[in-house]
C-alpha cells in the first residue's frame, strides 16, 4: 500500500528495498498549477516585454491554459456548471501574469477581471512605450545635430 509523502502528491513504494516514486496525475497536476515556484526570472520591468511575453507564453502554453490569454475561453454563464471551474482558471493565469511583474506594473492589473484583458492591455501599454522611446531618442538625436550644427 503507497503511503504519501508531504511533497507534490508523491506516493511511495514501501514493499521494495529502495523507494519508487509515484505521482499521481491529479495531485502533480494541481501542484504544478499552484507551485510557488518563479514563473520566471524575467519579470516584467517596462522595458524587456519581449523577453517576458515570450517566457509567460511558453509557461502558460505549458499548464494548456493560454485559452484564458487568447479569450478563446469565453466565461460561461453564470449559472453553467462551468462558471466556478472558469473563474478559478481565469484568476490561476490572472496571478500568474501580475506575479511575473514587477511590482510597481503589477498592481496596476489587480482590478481587471480576465487574464485576456491584462495580456491585451500590457501588449498595448508596450507598443505605446516602445514609440514613445524611438520618439524621444529620434528627440535627443535632432537635438544633438542641432547643437553641433550651431558650433
Amino acid at each position: 500500500m503507497p503511503k504519501y509523502g508531504p511533497a507534490f502528491g508523491m506516493a511511495t513504494n514501501s514493499s521494495s528495498s529502495t523507494s519508487d516514486i509515484i505521482i499521481s496525475s491529479s495531485s502533480s497536476s494541481h501542484q504544478m498549477e499552484t507551485s510557488h515556484l518563479p514563473i520566471t526570472a524575467h519579470k516584467l520591468n517596462g522595458q524587456n516585454y519581449l523577453q517576458w511575453s515570450q517566457f509567460i507564453l511558453m509557461f502558460i502554453r505549458g499548464k494548456e491554459k493560454d485559452d484564458y490569454i487568447t479569450g478563446d475561453s469565453a466565461a460561461p454563464e453564470t449559472t453553467a456548471s462551468t462558471y466556478k471551474k472558469w473563474i478559478a482558471e481565469n484568476n490561476m493565469v490572472m496571478s500568474w501574469l501580475v506575479n511575473s511583474m514587477t511590482a510597481d506594473i503589477g498592481e496596476n492589473f489587480l482590478s481587471f477581471d480576465t487574464a485576456k484583458e491584462i495580456w491585451t492591455l500590457q501588449k498595448k501599454l508596450s507598443q505605446i512605450r516602445k514609440t514613445h522611446l524611438k520618439s524621444s531618442r529620434l528627440k535627443a538625436s535632432s537635438t544633438i545635430c542641432v547643437r553641433e550644427t550651431l558650433r
